[in-house]
């Protein structure tokens, strides 16, 4: 596993879609490498944020249309 590799997991990893193997893989990077640690730290607590607040409040028209172009722009 390497940086590249692990930013492109990230989210699936947050998110436990990764099979067990490769979840591993990511958790060692992150364990050993500084900056990924820093990153997924940072990811966690973001997604947290979001998920809370789309909970609490439920996500707008709006948001909703531009995480759908975000999404079917990649």
């Amino acid at each position: 596993m390497n940086c590249r590799e692990c930013k492109e997991h990230l989210y699936e990893y947050l998110d436990r879609e990764l099979t067990p193997a490769v979840a591993e893989e990511i958790r060692q990077h992150i364990a050993e490498c500084p900056p990924c640690g820093e990153n997924f730290d940072f990811e966690k607590v973001f997604l947290t944020f979001v998920r809370a607040r789309c909970r609490a409040h439920g996500a707008s028209p709006d948001l909703r249309r531009r995480i759908l172009d975000e999404l079917l722009d990649e």
